[in-house]
């Protein structure tokens, strides 16, 4: 029994290392980790790719070099638009208050309210602005600072009402003093005429009233010319300009706006 034992085992001895050599260690069967997977994609250095160009300081020189160019031609154009959707808002803004003039006359046996014109340091910019008699009666909105007694501020002029005048009674610093003198040109409405003359009556006078915005350089030679506003060589007439913007009625009633 012994000696038929000892070639059974020495089989098994030889079977054992080839099995042990087919043996599939447990690791080996796992799936694939993708984490594994995906850090080894990630270590791998980035390549650009062949065809890839970045802009060279000369071509971004140019960009920059061509939207200045660009901007310097727009710029002045929108600046001069909006300057003109501000001369159409002023003319829109006279024309309501020459209805409210018109409805103060006729409330008042047709009587127009007097010019102010103040000589005093605190309101001697607020010349011949807008009556307050049109403000403290609703015809127009009321104001609560200085010189403006009217909310009716003119939209080139901040902290400034538009400018009113007419033939007749004035308020010299809250006192009536005298007339008003408004000067008009031989040839009005027109207004090309140097030759002219001064008005104290509205009764002689060929102006009934006159409004008007100092325009986009209210500080300027135009804006305030000595036989402003109802002479054409003060009036605005294209953007990038200064002076006045005006409305005035003439004597039998007529409204005419400049340009």
């Amino acid at each position: 029994m012994s000696g038929e034992a000892e070639p059974s085992r020495g089989l098994a001895a030889a079977a054992l290392p080839s099995i042990q050599r087919s043996a599939v260690h447990p690791r080996a069967i796992q799936p694939p980790c993708h984490s594994d997977r995906k850090s080894r994609v990630n270590s791998q250095p980035f390549r650009r790719p062949k065809d890839f160009r970045a802009f060279t300081l000369i071509e971004l020189l140019v960009v920059i070099a061509v939207i200045s160019i660009l901007a310097g031609l727009l710029l002045p154009a929108l600046a001069r638009a909006k300057e003109k959707a501000k001369v159409i808002k002023v003319h829109a803004e006279l024309y309501s208050v020459g209805l409210a003039l018109e409805m103060y006359a006729d409330d008042h046996e047709g009587q127009l309210p007097p010019v102010r014109v103040n000589c005093n340091s605190d309101l001697i910019e607020h010349w011949c602005q807008f009556p307050m008699e049109l403000a403290d009666q609703d015809y127009l909105p009321r104001g609560d600072r200085p010189g403006m007694a009217a909310n009716m501020e003119d939209v080139f002029n901040a902290g400034h009402t538009y400018k009113y005048a007419t033939p007749g009674p004035q308020i010299l610093n809250d006192t009536p003093g005298g007339n008003f003198k408004l000067w008009a040109p031989e040839d009005f409405p027109i207004g090309a005429s140097t030759n002219g003359k001064y008005y104290s009556s509205r009764t002689e006078s060929p102006v009934r009233w006159v409004l008007w915005s100092l325009g986009p350089k209210p500080k300027g030679d135009k804006a305030l010319d000595s036989r402003a506003p109802l002479a054409a060589r003060s009036w605005y007439q294209r953007a990038g300009e200064g002076g006045v913007i005006a409305r005035f009625a003439t004597r039998e009633g007529m409204q005419i706006k400049t340009p």
